[in-house]
């Protein structure tokens, strides 16, 4: 089985404005509402893509209930752990070519609900997958996400971390299935800016050399880099069209390289449907469709650089 798992989930409002005027009143040309939260867009694009998932993390309050509900209607099982707080609220807005997203920092976590999580992850065992991602809401316990990578090595499950940068080296030294860091993320860990590709092969390779077993690293409209266990390094090029969504793009390329693998323990075929969820992403309002997914997969160009 796959968990995800969001410390921080949210209620997104999406909001789509032909204008914007401070100080008076603005009216929508659509709106909509769904779950929100990296690990969870991770559900919803392995749902599309018809791999069972369960959605775990911290749920509270009617936004709570709305999430759970959303997700359920839409044939992903939950089980999340119920806090005494309310799930926070996020609006992301898009306007013409630009967007803008408010963020709340999310309820405070007690100590007993930090608990009560890493006790029902102890369940996770050999051929399961946890995919943790995303904001740390307000909680004393500072190294949560080390507690959860220790459990998943402790009972031999797999786990994929999306967290910042400054985070990521003591994570991938526990030996990830997948990391997805950006060109500027890798600057950040290894200190060094990335003037050239030659530069993000070469550090793209030490985080296999850390411990990854696949890092696939973004390059926004240039592309990306996967680099595998046996050293080998591709690239695939961006696909044209309308962009409408970038936010969710990272989560959806978790989505499709995790989902695949567990079916295929492929690596490039992994990569290359990855690169499709990513694409459809960009190219709609919210998530992609399974239908929309497929249809970009066998357009992906992919080259082997080594």
């Amino acid at each position: 089985m796959i968990y995800t798992v969001t410390l921080n989930p949210s209620v997104d409002l999406l909001i789509n404005l032909e204008d914007l005027n401070c100080g008076i009143r603005n009216h929508m040309k659509s709106e909509n509402t769904v779950p929100g939260g990296k690990a969870l867009n991770v559900s919803r694009i392995l749902s599309q893509l018809r791999i069972p998932t369960v959605a775990t993390g911290y749920t509270g309050g009617y936004q709570g209930e709305f999430i759970k509900d959303w997700l359920k209607r839409n044939g992903i099982m939950t089980d999340f752990v119920e806090i005494s707080k309310q799930t926070r609220t996020n609006i992301n807005m898009v306007l013409k070519d630009s967007e803008t997203r408010i963020e709340a920092d999310g309820p405070e976590i007690s100590e007993k609900e930090v608990n009560e999580l890493i006790y029902y992850l102890s369940r996770v065992g050999e051929g399961d997958t946890v995919i943790m991602g995303g904001s740390i809401p307000p909680l004393k316990e500072k190294d949560i996400y080390g507690r959860m990578i220790s459990v998943c090595k402790a009972n031999k499950a797999n786990f994929v971390i999306d967290i910042p940068p400054e985070y990521l080296i003591d994570a991938i030294k526990q030996g990830p299935l997948l990391v997805k860091p950006n060109d500027t993320d890798l600057e950040v860990m290894f200190g060094k800016k990335m003037s050239t590709t030659k530069d993000l092969i070469k550090y793209g390779l030490k985080t296999i050399d850390l411990g990854a077993k696949n890092t696939i690293v973004s390059l926004g409209e240039n592309g990306s880099l996967l680099f595998t266990s046996d050293k080998n390094v591709y690239r695939a090029f961006s696909m044209k069209g309308d962009i409408k969504n970038t936010i969710a793009c990272r989560d959806a390329m978790i989505g499709g390289f995790v989902g695949t693998y567990m079916r295929t323990s492929d690596s490039l075929e992994s990569y290359r449907v990855s690169v499709a969820a990513a694409s459809a992403t960009a190219f709609v309002d919210d998530l992609p469709t399974s239908d929309e997914i497929e249809e970009l997969i066998p357009k992906v160009n992919i080259e082997k650089l080594q």
